[in-house]
């Protein structure tokens, strides 16, 4: 540390008072004590800082001179060497001025100084307290805030997986779960991040007992500290497992005496803090009061309001579908989507573009409104992309982006197409949806996904496949996975051939796409009949007629 000036300089008290006046940080007041040493010609010197469980000195900085330098005891004030200026606050021992130099300087105002700097330590001492408590403060304030946000939240997937990255988040944990009870107070996973059921069946405590089921059936949290890992638990099944735990903190989810189940966080990035244990259990009392409310939702009691918003959602859900079929040059298009719920997670569209004929289809993770709500925003990014004439790669990219960043817990497939009605040339992307099925001068092609889902990772790679070119009288048909994991009475599902075989008769008999669509649907009704369909049937036809050129037109 240099000082910032070296020059032998008369100083006054007032002045050595003032320079030590308003300090706001350890390293601050280092700088001012050397410049105040180096003016009274007191360098080098060392600053020790008094350890009362020891009872000696520990150096902690130099000035003017290397911070390494052995413990000194603590000695009477009467019998410390002149050298050696004790530090003392409020009639405490606080540390100890080394003055290292033999050249000659002022004592007296070294020896004021020095009564002046034990106060002055522990006053920053405190200051960086204060700082650290607002610090923390200011985090748990943010993270109740977060916290809160659960309350909004009603579709209990989604809901899982924000209290599990809201606590991880709150205590610094790497890993985790919560696990929620069922009516028998059973804990199932409902989120996890690095833990699977069987880690969690494997942490235990040494009467063998599951920690999360004692968590649960005792409602009151467990913290167990990296030193009290191996006498507190039995690591032994964890560890044959490959899994090795660092620190655990198990809180339960309880709202009016029940326990509705258990959050699990393990191996934080230091021991777990009273004021991230604060935070976490808060979390908690939050978390299950929305999963509560959520449950109920779920359940019956708020199942009105629910269905208003359901019959809003597939309202708004309906107005994005085309309004009829599409005739552009010797291209039909087609479409349709019957959700298994009242809302889908399903989506389709088809519009024109630079003489171009664009259609996608889209298959979201999981059902109801949470998927509805996901499939509408997935909707309003395509549309703009599209109609801003990006490219089918780039459009994916920005959708994937949009998505990803909804922090949802959902996923997306889709596939879209362009097609160039004069050279019928056709380009695709697909993100993990099923293959698209071309029937081509009678035969059957499948054209297979190029990329992964949307919305997992923040940036996505969708390259399209090479180019080619449909043929007069061929049939491309973009669908969910709804209609060939249509299960009938017996089990069985439907299937890729039975799916292809009822297109090449609507291809045989010359069908039209809306012709097309309603015999796979009808087909796959009567093949689930007495069988609820467990997902959304979603379908875009089209269809090339026998010659090529022609303009846009109604119809289909």
């Amino acid at each position: 540390m240099t000082p910032l000036s070296t020059a032998v300089q008369p100083l006054t008290v007032a002045e050595i008072a003032d320079a030590l006046m308003g300090v706001e940080s350890s390293a601050a007041l280092l700088a001012r004590l050397e410049d105040l040493l180096a003016r009274l010609g007191a360098l080098p010197a060392r600053v020790y800082l008094f350890d009362a469980d020891s009872g000696s000195f520990y150096a902690a900085a130099g000035l003017g001179c290397a911070k390494a330098a052995p413990e000194i005891p603590l000695l009477r004030p009467d019998a410390a060497p002149a050298h050696h200026h004790l530090l003392r606050s409020c009639g405490e021992w606080v540390g100890l001025l080394e003055i290292l130099t033999t050249e000659p300087h002022d004592r007296n105002l070294v020896a004021l100084l020095a009564a002046l700097l034990g106060p002055t330590l522990i006053a920053v001492h405190r200051q960086a307290g204060l700082i650290d408590e607002v610090t923390q403060l200011g985090r748990e304030v943010r993270e109740l805030v977060t916290a809160g946000e659960l309350l909004r939240h009603l579709d209990v997937e989604v809901l899982l997986s924000r209290i599990l990255e809201t606590a991880i988040f709150a205590v610094r944990a790497q890993v985790g779960a919560v696990l929620i009870a069922d009516e028998q107070d059973r804990l199932t996973v409902g989120a996890a991040l690095g833990l699977s059921e069987e880690h969690i069946a494997a942490i235990q405590g040494r009467d063998g007992r599951s920690i999360a089921a004692v968590v649960q059936d005792g409602g009151l949290a467990i913290c167990v500290g990296a030193d009290e890992v191996r006498e507190r638990l039995d690591l032994t099944a964890l560890e044959a497992q490959g899994v090795s735990l660092t620190g655990l903190l198990a809180l339960p989810l309880t709202i009016r005496g029940r326990g509705r189940g258990v959050v699990l966080l393990a191996n934080p990035e230091g021991d777990f803090n009273a004021g991230e244990r604060r935070i976490a259990e808060t979390v908690c009392s939050l978390a299950a009061i929305a999963l509560d409310n959520a449950l109920l939702v779920k359940g019956t009691l708020d199942r009105e309001r629910l269905q208003r918003e359901l019959d809003l959602a597939h309202s708004v859900q309906e107005q994005m579908y085309p309004d009829g079929g599409l005739t552009l040059g010797g291209l039909t298009v087609a479409g349709s989507s019957q959700p298994c719920d009242e809302t889908g997670g399903d989506y389709y569209t088809y519009l024109t573009r630079n003489g171009c004929v664009l259609a996608m289809i889209g298959d979201v993770s999981g059902h109801g409104l949470g998927a509805a709500l996901y499939t509408t925003m997935a909707h309003a990014i395509i549309q703009q992309q599209l109609r801003a004439g990006a490219a089918l790669e780039p459009a994916f990219g920005v959708l994937n982006e949009g998505l990803f960043h909804t922090q949802s817990g959902r996923f997306m497939t889709a596939a879209l197409v362009e097609i160039e009605p004069q050279t019928l040339a056709i380009t695709y992307v697909s993100a993990g949806h099923n293959p698209l099925l071309w029937i081509h001068a009678g035969a059957v092609r499948w054209l297979e996904s190029c990329g992964m889902p949307l919305g997992i990772v923040p940036v996505g790679d969708f390259p399209p496949p090479p180019g080619d070119r449909l043929a007069p009288g061929d049939m491309l048909i973009l669908y969910t996975d709804g209609f060939v994991e249509a299960v009938n009475g017996a089990g069985e599902v439907y299937g890729d051939e039975r799916f292809a075989a009822a297109a090449l008769i609507a291809w045989r008999e010359g069908m039209g796409p809306a012709e097309t669509v309603a015999l796979i649907t009808t087909e796959v009704d009567v093949w689930s009949a007495g069988h609820k369909h467990e997902d959304d049937l979603t379908m875009v036809v089209v269809r090339v007629a026998a010659g090529t050129g022609g303009r846009a037109g109604e119809g289909v």
